[in-house]
């Protein structure tokens, strides 16, 4: 009996345990957000404009490569996690993997859209030494968004067109075999003279 009391008192603890794992977590995540929410701005920015250095035609091409290169790669990678045979334990992975290959769009995205300090200390430091980087980031990253909505409506066309010509080839040998069977039976049922 004493050992059948302990067994619920050991389970009672394990929960206990895992919800504080999980209050200390949450806590740890959001000063982990604050803390970075205050520092990456100010560094993708001046990283950004590092790379520039007040120069158009490189903010220009720049803009381009990062809005499209880090939109195209993050959504193949994440289309990964739609096949079937990946379970969801890897899909979470792959999303993960995704999202962290998108990190310089989402930094970017962070100082357009943001609302801190700052973020607004990027905005004026990519207005200023990188002027058109921005503009060139998101119509690059829509550019990518569109071809590769492109690319997956055409890889789907042409897998059911693959699957349908399949099932043509099956039927056309199916009825060629049945045609031959039918044959040989009219030939060994008809009486020779």
């Amino acid at each position: 009996m004493t050992e059948q009391a302990q067994v619920p008192a050991q389970k009672k603890r394990n929960w206990g345990v895992k919800i504080i794992l999980i209050l200390v977590a949450l806590l740890v995540a959001v000063a982990a957000y604050f803390i970075l929410g205050a520092i990456l701005p100010r560094w993708w920015a001046d990283t950004i404009a590092g790379q520039i250095r007040r120069d158009l035609g490189a903010s220009i091409l720049v803009g381009m490569f990062y809005g499209f290169v880090f939109t195209f790669i993050p959504l193949l990678v994440a289309w990964q996690a739609t096949r079937k045979a990946v379970t969801w334990p890897w899909k979470i992975a792959i999303l993960l993997v995704a999202v962290a290959l998108a990190t310089p769009n989402l930094l970017t995205a962070g100082i357009v859209f943001g609302s801190t300090e700052s973020a607004h200390a990027g905005q004026r430091t990519l207005s200023v030494d990188a002027g058109f980087f921005t503009t060139w980031t998101a119509v690059s990253a829509i550019a990518a968004l569109v071809i590769f909505i492109g690319v997956t409506v055409l890889w789907a066309v042409w897998r059911r067109r693959g699957k349908q010509m399949k099932a043509l080839k099956q039927a056309e040998t199916e009825r060629t075999a049945t045609a031959k069977r039918t044959e040989h039976e009219a030939r060994d049922t008809t009486p020779n003279p």
